[in-house]
């Protein structure tokens, strides 16, 4: 029963495998309209056959992979799979469950399955991890780059030319600044917001999703609408900021004491009671059972 659980199981991910090269290659025939030399050497400017495939399955997943985008976004913002799309994402999953399945072909158990799974999942697990270590450097940055904005203020210059001065600084939040420039520059918009018009910067950090970045965006555009007094006003954010990052890390400390501790009693407390338990309670086992 369990081997033709397995066998069954089998067929129906090698179909679905099979179904979704075969659209894919379906695609890329049609898009090129070349042979299948030109499939493996495509021209210059078009689509990597992998990035293809990729875009065919993306277009027939009954689900939406935006919050992966943004994952990808962030871990290339930490420099990071920086030449990947969602697409070539999508195709180096299947590429791995595609490798994975040689644990299912050769040992046909219903957990050798949980493998391919697993293989496929891995990619999309390991791009997240990338993205939140990026997301806690930018937040760990926030009050440095918060006390330069107020120091170059403090200096007599404008609020563009001390964003410009942050944006000079290595590290993923510089790189949301220079993002901010850029789209003000491309775009024409103002950096910051003038009524009616949202400012490039506010722009930018909200579509990072991370709502301390948003406040932040906010706060220098209150900044830049004071003037002369924006300096201090600058000066004070930054020191809000600091005080947020220290009672941040303390909260941090304590939990990783708990954390300590938990693993010293999983991996030596544990094991030592059962070693105790099991030196006096195999003898009574053993009386017992005689």
């Amino acid at each position: 029963m369990t081997q033709t659980l397995g066998n069954v199981l089998l067929a129906g991910v090698l179909a679905y495998l099979s179904y979704f090269v075969a659209v894919s290659l379906t695609t890329v025939r049609r898009a090129a309209n070349k042979s299948l030399l030109d499939f493996y050497q495509m021209k210059e400017g078009s689509a990597p056959r992998g990035e293809a495939i990729g875009n065919a399955v993306l277009s027939h997943l009954p689900f939406s992979l935006e919050e992966w985008e943004d994952h990808l976004r962030w871990a290339q913002r930490g420099g990071k799979y920086q030449d990947y799309t969602i697409a070539r994402l999508v195709f180096t999953a299947l590429t791995y469950a595609g490798v994975g399945l040689v644990v299912p072909l050769t040992n046909p158990a219903p957990a050798a399955f949980l493998v391919p799974i697993g293989a496929a999942v891995y990619p999309f697990i390991a791009v997240r991890s990338k993205a939140n270590t990026v997301r806690k450097r930018v937040m760990r940055l926030l009050p440095e780059t918060a006390a330069l904005i107020s120091a170059e203020l403090a200096a007599g210059n404008s609020p563009e030319k001390a964003v410009e001065r942050a944006a000079e600084m290595p590290g993923a939040l510089a790189g949301l600044l220079r993002e901010a420039l850029n789209e003000a520059r491309s775009s024409g918009r103002p950096l910051f917001s003038r009524r009616p018009v949202t400012g490039a910067l506010v722009e930018t950090f909200r579509k990072a999703k991370l709502p301390a970045l948003t406040a932040f965006a906010s706060q220098l555009d209150m900044v830049a609408g004071k003037g002369v007094s924006g300096a201090e006003l600058m000066a004070q954010i930054a020191e809000t900021l600091v005080g947020e990052y220290r009672a941040r890390l303390a909260s941090e400390v304590e939990k990783l004491d708990g954390r300590l501790t938990l693993l010293v009693m999983l991996f030596f407390f544990a094991p030592f009671v059962i070693l105790l338990l099991a030196t006096f309670l195999l003898p009574v086992a053993q009386a017992f059972g005689s």
